[in-house]
């Protein structure tokens, strides 16, 4: 029976194991195909199999050439890799082995040099599972090293498994053992090196200290704060870099190699997710007051490509293998046409609900008139009223015009309009009784915010970030009311843009041990934009009474990194609300945040990153954005601030990109579509995290603990 750290090892790459077999190259045939190359070219064409980010090539049967071309990879004098002598010779060096063992030791599941490289390389982190699959290892430290590192991560296949060099020497297979005795390498130090590495990776491995380049954030934690350092995966980053079909981001380091030996493989461009809070919209949207002629029912939102292509989908009779799939693409195409239809009749919508507008508006029609200041509205005259002048705009279109009054389209189109007025005005009209108090933040002006708040995804706002900016806007509002908590929030996005540059080198500032820091330049991902926060309070007392302008004082100043500003002052905007129960809150949305996305959670957590990827492909509603972070080890006291701290990963969950007119239907609760909730922090807790609103019991639930 084998041990219990081999055993994992050998099933490393068991469930790829049929896929991988039939795509990958065996060594063997590579070697024949570089024969009549010239020597640079044929070191090159040898080396590339073997980086990491290549695709892995079959070693079995050519167990001597393979470990051979990994040691001559690791000499600098090497001309051909394949050169048997020249590996001998380097295997007797003293040298070669005493690197062996310190890389060795080095080698880690989870990169504390991620992103700043400046971080002491005596800090490393291997997160073993006490039964299992072992993960994938990395190596960081000193970049003159950088060649042991690939030797000792360098993966390939073989027998139809994925392996290293590790992996063989720890399974002390039959094959490989001749193949380096061959290499001069004894039976004796075979087994003395095995036992090395058995000692090495028989339990998991954690720095005593943190360093003072490795980030620290606080997290309430029971009755005092606790101090978390996120890290990469060196297994998730490896697998992003093999991404498609999805945009991507390159971050550039000046200084590979001193990352790690992943970033080194790529030439320091590391490939991140990057994805937007507005999806695919790239218009920006005016606020009310800004309003003009041709914004009211706007052709062009009828005509564009995007809208052409859509009815083309509606009309055309298409056969599906099964009713299940023509059920599902109707369906995603009725929903997307109901946001064309919202963003086409919404400002008119927002005037009839805004008091600010007052009088005749110039330009409008008699029915359109009449729709924005009659009280009651005749919601099916109205919308065969706009169904007419739907079709009439696509008689004018050049490639819309075959779609008017087309026999598939007409009565869907007229359908969809009631369908939408009825749900709009509804929530205008309808009546709750509900005690709860929301306090909204309207269009923060939010400038430099750091993107870059995971390793895996860039451009999405941490939803674990904003609970920090309101647990500080709870502490601050607590000073003025003291019965008042924050139970849960929403996220609205309005307008959004990113750049990425390099951040210059800070001038040298004493650290906390009064060391000289040494500047470096590293890459970054920042954003701007305009963002809406919705928050619900928990109130032990029922006649607590708000004052918007000091909830305006007790606002942070700043938001993931960024500064927050209010609105311009030209625009005339008053920036914070107070809403009570949901209906009032519904037409607050209505009239003021019509545009743009909210940014909403799935309900499917639980899921690897890996599943998430999947589920993104052909779905634009759906992001992924950092909701949290997975302790790796447990509680324990160290050197900083809070004097209990944990290594940790960041966690990134699906989200949801819904427009205003999908969450404000009168069926669902408007919390539980919208709102997020921090989960409190247990005895045996290995997560902090927020999650979806999951209802009334989980509240009552909530309600009970606090």
């Amino acid at each position: 029976m084998l041990p219990r750290l081999l055993c994992p090892i050998l099933d490393m790459a068991t469930a790829s194991r049929h896929g991988r077999e039939g795509r990958s190259m065996s060594l063997q045939d590579t070697l024949q195909a570089v024969k009549a190359l010239k020597a640079k070219e044929r070191y090159d064409a040898l080396k590339k199999p073997f980086e990491l980010y290549s695709e892995h090539v079959d070693v079995t049967g050519s167990e001597l050439a393979c470990l051979t071309i990994l040691v001559n990879l690791v000499s600098k004098d090497a001309v051909e890799l394949e050169d048997l002598r020249h590996a001998k010779h380097v295997l007797k060096s003293d040298e070669f082995w005493g690197k062996f063992s310190k890389v060795a030791s080095q080698l880690h599941t989870h990169n504390l040099k991620w992103p700043d490289s400046r971080v002491n390389l005596k800090h490393h982190i291997r997160a073993l599972p006490e039964i299992g699959v072992l993960p994938k290892f990395g190596w960081s430290g000193n970049s003159g090293d950088y060649r042991f590192g690939r030797l000792l991560t360098s993966t390939f296949i073989w027998q139809g498994l994925e392996h290293s060099l590790i992996s063989v020497w720890l399974g002390d297979f039959v094959a490989w053992r001749k193949a380096a005795y061959k290499l001069g390498i004894t039976k004796v130090f075979w087994y003395q090196i095995k036992r090395d590495l058995e000692d090495l990776f028989q339990e998991s491995h954690f720095p005593d200290v943190v360093d003072s380049y490795s980030p620290e954030l606080q997290f309430p934690y029971k009755d005092q704060y606790l101090t978390v350092t996120p890290v990469a995966s060196h297994e998730t980053q490896l697998a992003i870099q093999h991404v498609t079909g999805l945009p991507m981001h390159s971050l550039s380091f000046p200084h590979p190699s001193a990352l790690g030996v992943l970033c080194g493989s790529l030439g320091g461009h590391v490939r991140l997710i990057r994805l937007s809070p507005l999806g695919n919209q790239n218009v920006q949207r005016s606020s009310l007051g800004s309003l003009s002629l041709k914004n009211y029912l706007n052709p062009y939102v009828l005509t564009a490509i995007p809208a052409i292509n859509l009815y083309r989908r509606i009309v055309d009779v298409r056969t599906y293998s099964s009713l299940r799939l023509k059920r599902r693409a109707r369906l995603n195409a009725l929903n997307t046409l109901d946001g064309i239809l919202a963003e086409w009749v919404a400002p008119l919508v927002q005037v009839k609900l805004s008091s600010n507008v007052d009088g005749r508006i110039d330009g409008l029609g008699a029915e359109e008139q009449e729709f924005v200041e009659s009280s009651s509205v005749d919601i099916e005259e109205f919308s065969r009223y706009l169904n007419r002048k739907l079709h009439g705009v696509l008689e004018l279109g050049k490639y819309s015009r075959k779609f008017s009054y087309h026999q598939r389209l007409v009565g869907v189109t007229q359908k969809r309009l009631a369908s939408l007025l009825r749900r709009l005005l509804l929530a205008e009209t309808q009546s709750e009784s509900n005690n709860t108090t929301f306090i909204i933040l309207k269009s923060l002006r939010i400038n430099e915010a750091n993107g870059l708040n995971n390793p895996y995804v860039v451009g999405m706002p941490s939803i674990i970030g904003l609970y920090g900016f309101l647990h500080r806007f709870e502490c601050q509002l607590r000073e003025i009311y003291a019965d008042i908590s924050v139970d849960s929030f929403a996220l609205h996005c309005g307008e959004y843009s990113y750049h990425a540059s390099n951040n210059l080198p800070a001038p040298s500032i004493p650290d906390k041990e009064m060391r000289i820091k040494r500047s470096g330049i590293t890459p970054e991902f920042k954003f701007d934009g305009k963002f809406s926060i919705i928050v619900k309070l928990h109130c032990l007392t029922d006649n607590a009474v708000l004052d918007v302008e000091q909830i305006k004082a007790a606002v942070p100043e700043r938001l993931w990194g960024g500064s927050v500003h209010p609105p311009y002052l030209y625009e005339n905007t008053e920036w914070a609300a107070i809403a009570y129960g949901s209906a009032d809150l519904k037409r607050y949305l209505i009239r003021n945040l019509f545009f743009g996305n909210w940014i909403t959670p799935e309900g499917e957590d639980g899921l690897e990153l890996r599943k998430h990827l999947e589920k993104l492909n052909g779905k634009n509603e759906l992001s992924l954005c950092l909701v949290g972070y997975k302790l790796l080890e447990k509680v324990k006291p160290r050197s900083v601030v809070s004097g209990i701290h944990a290594f940790c990963e960041p966690v990134v969950d699906l989200c949801c990109l819904k427009q205003t007119h999908k969450v404000i239907k009168p069926t669902k609760s408007i919390e539980q579509e919208l709102f997020w909730r921090y989960v409190p922090v247990t005895q045996n807790c290995t997560t902090l995290r927020v999650s979806p609103v999951c209802g009334e019991t989980h509240a009552a639930s909530q309600s009970a603990e606090l």
